[in-house]
């Protein structure tokens, strides 16, 4: 259950998924556990959700993993986890180093000082604990699975390392020019490493080679390299390439996708070229995995998707695996990816804590999906409560981070109050729910409630903005 390609061919990565130990602790407080002490009886796979198993199933509680790994040398070790669901402890040999909040986004831990061989223990909870974890409520319409839903690695770093590789579309060529994009590199290293190569290749070949000083604990490399031959990324010809970076002993691969996504007159536009979005929203479920579906679950909802004649999916409502965004980028589907939230009241959205959890959430999103080129819009906020002005200011908060992260894609959120919304000028695009003839009126009366909708929308001032009827 790994990504389509490998992100490290230099870097030492010993993936760790497979079985571990385990132990349901039921109804207890993590502070109070004892990790020497669990009574680890049991196995649980990892990837997966223990509360899908015949065992555990619809359980909720405290739930404890377990591995050990030996180590090649007692050098700098980071723990990259997909995502554990709800909350999770990290413990390593006896030490608790990092908690985590939100399911469905990957996080990492470093361990500095790891020695020869490491026990890891991960505390799991799937209880709901709006102290602990405010994005995961009660009453949401999707079943939160608990347990080490994504996959688990565990990388050597050395004195300098490769944190993120971003490439950004600067200028994709639809004249005379030719392609280009920016590359941010980001890095971090334990001391001042002074002098440092790096190489930079696409497809194969190298672009470019310099020296920087890396005078740490953190820093950032930019360029923007001229890719004269590269073919641009649509739905109908999903060109993909590939980027390696080498710094120092580390590197790191990203793919990516050359494209221009705008929002012009009522339309959505990619690489300059109107596009009608059909598709559907996607929960990322199953009963028998919970949120951790196999490759071939992935491709089987890719084959309805395109059965149905869809180029759109909408990952509702949370953000989806990065092996499906895989998927997607090499199917030519579109995606809209949302964080974590439905029907949130002013109650959340004017509480420090969600929007604390929520802006990390927005964070960690951005950073897993950026590079992929079939996601073409970020969303927020599902049917919360947009009509309410107490909730505005979170809205003007949320979508000003996405746009901090990243200006060249729109943004958006699903709205249920289309005649009363006040926050809809914020969006770049509008996007309404709405269920005539399911929970309300008549089959019938579809066409004369979309007509309403669109008439009110553009009375109201945003007859310039594309509209996606996003549930229906």
């Amino acid at each position: 259950m790994r990504r389509r390609f490998a992100q490290h061919l230099v870097r030492m990565v010993t993936d760790l998924t497979g079985v571990w130990d385990f132990a349901f602790l039921g109804d207890v407080d993590p502070v109070t556990v004892d990790v020497a002490t669990i009574p680890f009886q049991d196995r649980m796979a990892v990837p997966g959700c223990f509360d899908a198993t015949p065992a555990y199933a619809g359980l909720r509680g405290l739930a404890a993993y377990r591995t050990h790994v030996v180590l090649y040398d007692d050098g700098p070790h980071r723990l990259l986890l997909d995502g554990v669901h709800h909350w999770c402890r990290v413990i390593v040999n006896g030490t608790a180093l990092a908690d985590h909040v939100g399911g469905f986004t990957q996080f990492y831990v470093d361990i500095p000082q790891p020695g020869y061989e490491l026990e890891i223990v991960i505390l799991v909870d799937n209880r709901f604990d709006y102290e602990r974890c405010p994005l995961h409520l009660d009453y949401f319409d999707w079943y939160h699975y608990g347990g080490i839903a994504r996959a688990v690695e565990l990388h050597r770093l050395g004195d300098l390392w490769i944190d993120a590789v971003r490439v950004i579309t600067a200028d994709i060529g639809l004249d005379m020019t030719g392609p280009r994009v920016r590359v941010e590199v980001d890095y971090g290293c334990l001391a001042t490493v002074g002098s440092t190569d790096i190489g930079i290749a696409v497809d194969g070949q190298v672009l470019l080679t310099e020296t920087v000083n890396a005078d740490g604990p953190t820093g950032r490399f930019v360029c923007e390299l001229a890719l004269p031959d590269a073919a641009l990324w649509s739905p109908d010809a999903p060109n993909l390439h590939m980027l390696d970076v080498r710094m120092g002993q580390d590197d790191m691969r990203t793919r990516f996708g050359i494209r221009q996504i705008a929002v012009a007159q009522q339309q959505i536009v990619i690489n300059g070229k109107p596009i009608r979005l059909l598709g559907f929203n996607r929960h990322e479920i199953h009963p028998e995995f919970g949120h951790g579906l196999p490759d071939s679950l992935l491709i089987a909802d890719l084959q309805l998707l395109r059965d149905m004649g869809c180029n759109f999916v909408r990952g509702s409502h949370y953000p989806q695996d990065v092996r499906f965004l895989d998927l997607c980028d090499e199917y030519g589907i579109c995606v809209w990816s949302e964080s974590i939230g439905w029907q949130q009241t002013a109650a959340h959205l004017t509480d420090p804590r969600y929007i604390a959890a929520q802006m990390t959430n927005i964070d960690e999103m951005v950073a897993a999906a950026f590079n992929h080129p079939s996601v073409i819009m970020w969303g927020i906020q599902n049917e919360s409560h947009s009509e309410d002005p107490a909730c505005r200011p979170a809205y003007e908060q949320f979508l000003a981070r996405l746009r901090a992260h990243d200006p060249a894609r729109p943004v958006t959120f699903a709205s249920n109050h289309p005649f009363d919304d006040v926050c809809l000028d914020l969006a770049d695009i509008i996007s309404i729910n709405t269920y005539p003839g399911w929970y309300d009126g008549e089959l019938e009366q579809i066409p004369v409630r979309l007509d309403q909708i669109a008439a009110h929308l553009d009375a109201e001032g945003h007859s310039a903005k594309p509209l996606i009827i996003s549930e229906i």
